[in-house]
């Protein structure tokens, strides 16, 4: 009858293989740009040079000529969110900013139509309502609380890198930056507007806390399987929290 050995006393060689058959062995995970990680559209952004003078000089003294002077320094602004990838941080928001976009980008040609024709009650329509899209489109990729923002930054690279990777290292460094955001993050105060949703937003960061917690737990006897488990955990009630400001 042919002997089975104890597992004790098969070679390391060959437990790294049993390993890695099994999809358990800890791999390594790439390095994550710094520009995926930032929730921002600096194109966006910087075009708020030409929106302010638009909207708080030209709009409410109607100044025509100003107005014209202006649209046509936006020009390079707008080719470029034509063409812009969001990063990756704010991949689930993409559908949210191609329809903000299409409106902006709708409002900004009525108003050089208006403008090109001379119809200054029609200017000044268009710039209100090029204004309004602009603002929306920046609210489409603002975070609304710095706190989960920052969170956010943690949760990503865990999700997207380092649990398809199963890079336990980096997980395990991932796990100790989420629990030091969690701190500001249970202390965080929501805006005036949104005092309302506090007590629910509360609740969701204590259960987001207590499944970090059991991921912390699993770590110190990891398997793949129950670590990605415990992972999908941790994304589930991050996504919970956000869900509040839907």
């Amino acid at each position: 009858m042919r002997r089975v050995l104890p597992f004790h006393t098969i070679p390391s060689l060959a437990i790294l293989l049993i390993l890695a058959a099994c999809g358990d062995r800890p791999g390594s995970s790439a390095e994550i740009p710094e520009s995926e990680i930032e929730a921002s559209v600096p194109e966006l952004t910087e075009m708020h040079d030409l929106v302010y003078p638009l909207w708080h000089t030209a709009f409410p003294e109607k100044d025509y000529e100003l107005i014209h002077e202006l649209i046509h320094q936006f020009d390079e602004g707008m080719a470029a969110l034509e063409t812009i990838e969001l990063p990756g941080i704010l991949r689930e928001k993409q559908a949210a900013w191609d329809e903000g976009w299409a409106l902006m980008k709708e409002s900004f040609t009525a108003l050089v139509t208006a403008a090109h024709d001379g119809d200054e009650a029609g200017m000044l329509e268009h710039t209100e309502a090029f204004h309004m899209n602009y603002e929306k489109l920046v609210r489409v990729i603002r975070p609304l609380v710095a706190e989960l923002d920052a969170f956010h930054q943690e949760m990503y690279k865990l999700y997207h890198y380092y649990m398809p990777a199963y890079d336990v290292e980096k997980i395990g460094e991932t796990v100790t930056a989420m629990e030091e955001k969690l701190v500001a993050l249970g202390e965080a105060e929501l805006s005036s507007r949104l005092t309302d949703k506090q007590a629910d937003f509360d609740a969701a960061v204590v259960e987001l806390a207590a499944q970090v917690a059991a991921l912390a737990e699993q770590l110190n006897d990891p398997s793949k399987r129950a670590v990605t488990a415990a992972i999908e955990m941790v994304h589930t009630a991050y996504a919970n929290v956000e869900k509040i400001f839907d």
